[in-house]
């Protein structure tokens, strides 16, 4: 390969940092200073790449460029470390007295290799000894040189250890471990860059790459909030690259032997028989492959893989629980005393979750270790809280909230609120879809931090006590409608039973008091009669006006009395569903001969989706007589009635209008008591009892009943009954 193939190979490592660079401010994330920090690590990085190209760059280039180059190349790697640093301390939100020491440090050794450099400057300083070793200026500035590079690399790790050493299992956690990967891999690609060797430029071409690969995992880690698990990234990567290994040995070990024995057949093998033995060889060859690969990929899983699939089993009792539910609170208490016999902390909340107006998220305290908040908290159904608990089954640290930018948009008020809780992670727990309740852990009263142990042993218990709280709550809720219906029940029972005793009072009282209501007017017609023989033709006329007034004031005592009779022996109604015009069709047929009498014609009108009605049968035939009887009675002869029946809203109807003498208006609001002494129509024709019947059978079957009439042009009566679904 020719220097300028090489030359364009090698440019394409620098513009992988700007492909970086251009990828990082796509993703249009919110923490600027972070992204301005690790860009300018990206620059730096791609510039100190770019001078390796000046070894390929033969007469290309004239030697005050090439010299220029290898300088800023030289120092661009220095500058990438403390940028490098720099972007740490702003990604790990470190104080800045913490983080000035090193910078400073950094910087001065730095501007002592440029004073050193004797490339820069041209003088030479006399060599000394240390120990029996000579020591020149170049010995001494590489060694500044080389401390102004890693001083800050190991600043950045040791800064990010103490961070990690504090942190539980979390998103953030992973984010941490990623970026301790970040600065492992800058440190060994400045230790590669950093042997240097005449016309071998291999060592800075190889710490090259492995600073593209630092770049790739930073930007990675920076740009996206969820990366797979570090620990179990890494194993699935080495068992993939093992297994790969390995199946590229024993195929290419397999080739080679078939190859060697068919170079080894006998000069006269016919050829048929060669490709009888070359179709053998790549049968066997892919029944070997087979095999193998199945064999090296459980190989490799069993080595670097042992612990995935393997879940640990907690033997709790809940036969109790099962067999006997408790109370969601007391169930609750249970888990929570799990939880701290194994967990070692004394300082646990479990919220019961529910949804509030406008979809948002409401905890109810249920039950605790320590000292429950006595207030419920609900939080706004677009803060990432309540988001990450619906839609996530997976913890929720503390440390993410206060660290990562995917939680800046939870509200200042809840934020703070989360911060007096002083919890360290929530654990949703779930039913199916459902989001039941919410584990709030404290600290543990050790002082450790929560494992990967222990949030293994919290998956499996709250994936056992979430179906049974759910059916709990269920269960409570159950039993809440129980005792609700039992005490209605209770209290529809005394009012029954008062009831009773007032029906009972009030016909006791009707009959008692109705030969008293009557026994004045009677009284008072038998010394009228008497009057009335002895006195002349003008006081017999006198006493014949003064009767009639006197049986016009007894009429509505005997509709009263008449009524009450009737009304007792209504108490008893048999329910069920009715069809409203198979009814009205009843009382037409049992009115046909009245109405052939009076030469009216009746119709009927049903509509065919007529929905059912719960009711008497029996008792609304009665009521829909009463009010045909009458349509019919005063009705002109040769009049017509029009029966007709179907539903509005949710309730059927039965409207009978015919086109008879109708009713004045002032009659219209007394038509169903039945004691207006007055009530006659124009031909003198009393209504009778019928109406005031008719709207008690209605209104006992929780309808209603209607009249609209015009006087001298007719009237219309309707039945309203609410309608039940058909089964």
């Amino acid at each position: 390969m020719t220097l300028t193939q090489q030359f364009f190979l090698i440019s394409l490592l620098p513009l992988s940092f700007f492909i970086m660079i251009i990828y990082l401010w796509r993703a249009k994330m919110k923490r600027r200073r972070l992204y301005t920090r690790w860009t300018l690590t990206l620059l730096m990085a791609a510039l100190w790449s770019s001078s390796v190209l000046r070894l390929f760059g033969g007469d290309a280039f004239p030697e005050i460029v090439v010299y220029n180059w290898g300088i800023l190349g030289t120092y661009a790697l220095n500058l990438t470390a403390v940028s490098l640093f720099l972007a740490t301390v702003v990604y790990l939100n470190i104080a800045k007295g913490h983080s000035r020491v090193a910078s400073v440090v950094s910087l001065a050794l730095l501007g002592t290799a440029v004073a050193l450099d004797p490339e820069i400057w041209r003088f030479y300083l006399p060599f000394f000894n240390v120990g029996g070793q000579r020591i020149t200026q170049f010995d001494l500035w590489g060694a500044v040189w080389i401390a102004a590079w890693l001083v800050p690399v190991v600043a950045s790790w040791i800064l990010t250890q103490q961070l990690k050493s504090n942190l539980l299992t979390s998103i953030y956690r992973n984010q941490i471990n990623y970026w301790v990967l970040v600065i492992t891999l800058f440190f060994m690609g400045f230790a590669l860059s950093s042997i240097r060797q005449l016309d071998q430029p291999g060592w800075q071409q190889s710490g090259m790459l492995v600073i593209i690969l630092a770049g790739v995992v930073g930007t990675l880690t920076l740009t996206r909030p969820h990366l797979p698990e570090l620990q179990l990234a890494s194993r699935q990567a080495l068992s993939r690259l093992s297994g790969t290994l390995i199946i590229f040995g024993l195929t290419w070990l397999a080739l080679s032997l078939i190859v060697q024995a068919i170079a080894n057949l006998p000069a006269e093998t016919a050829v048929s028989a060669q490709t009888l033995i070359l179709t053998i060889a790549a049968a066997l060859f892919a029944a070997f492959f087979t095999l193998v690969y199945r064999w090296v990929n459980e190989f490799t899983r069993r080595i670097f893989l042992r612990g995935q699939g393997k879940r640990e089993v907690v033997l709790a009792d809940f036969s109790n629980v099962i067999g006997n539910m408790p109370e969601p609170a007391q169930l609750g208490q249970m888990f929570l005393r799990l939880v701290q016999s194994n967990l070692a902390t004394d300082d646990a909340w479990l919220f019961k979750a529910d949804d509030g107006p406008g979809g948002r998220l409401v905890l109810r305290p249920l039950a605790s270790l320590g000292s429950l908040p006595y207030f419920v908290a609900d939080f706004s159904p677009s803060s990432p809280f309540s988001q990450h608990l619906r839609q996530h089954p997976g913890l929720l640290v503390q440390s993410d909230m206060d660290s990562l930018e995917m939680y800046d948009g939870i509200p200042e008020e809840e934020r703070e609120l989360l911060r007096k809780w002083q919890r360290v992670l929530y654990k949703p727990l779930r039913a199916g879809d459902s989001l039941i309740g919410v584990l709030a852990l404290g600290v543990k009263y050790t002082g450790e931090g929560y494992d990967n142990h222990d949030l293994a042993l919290l998956d499996i218990w709250t994936g056992q006590i979430s179906p049974l709280l759910a059916q709990a709550h269920n269960l409570a809720s159950l039993r809440q409608i129980n005792e609700f219906v039992f005490r209605q029940n209770q209290t529809l029972m005394r009012e029954k039973q008062h009831l009773q005793e007032v029906v009972k009072l009030y016909a006791d009282f009707i009959d008692m008091i109705s030969p008293e209501l009557r026994r004045p007017f009677t009284d008072i017609n038998r010394e009228m009669q008497k009057y009335q023989t002895k006195a002349g033709e003008k006081e017999g006329q006198f006493v014949g006006e003064i009767s009639q007034q006197i049986a016009a004031l007894r009429a509505p005592i005997d509709n009263l009395i008449t009524i009450s009779a009737r009304i007792q022996m209504r108490n008893q109604f048999e329910f069920k569903p009715v069809h409203l015009d198979q009814i009205a069709q009843e009382a037409i047929r049992n009115l046909h001969s009245m109405a052939e009498a009076r030469r009216v014609k009746v119709d009927l009108h049903t509509d065919p989706t007529l929905s059912l009605a719960l009711g008497d049968v029996p008792q609304l035939l009665e009521a829909t007589q009463h009010l045909l009887h009458n349509a019919i009675k005063f009705n002109k002869i040769g009049g017509m009635v029009m029966v007709e029946c179907g539903s509005e809203g949710s309730e059927v109807y039965c409207r009978i209008l015919d086109n008879g003498v109708g009713i004045p208006a002032e009659r219209l609001e007394n038509l169903w008591t039945g004691l207006n002494p007055a009530g006659k129509n124009a031909n003198g024709r009393r209504t009778g009892l019928g109406l005031a019947l008719t709207q008690f059978i209605i209104k006992a079957h929780g309808g209603r009943v209607t009249a609209e009439s015009k006087y001298g042009t007719g009237s219309t009566f309707t039945i309203y009954l609410p309608f039940v679904y058909e089964d």
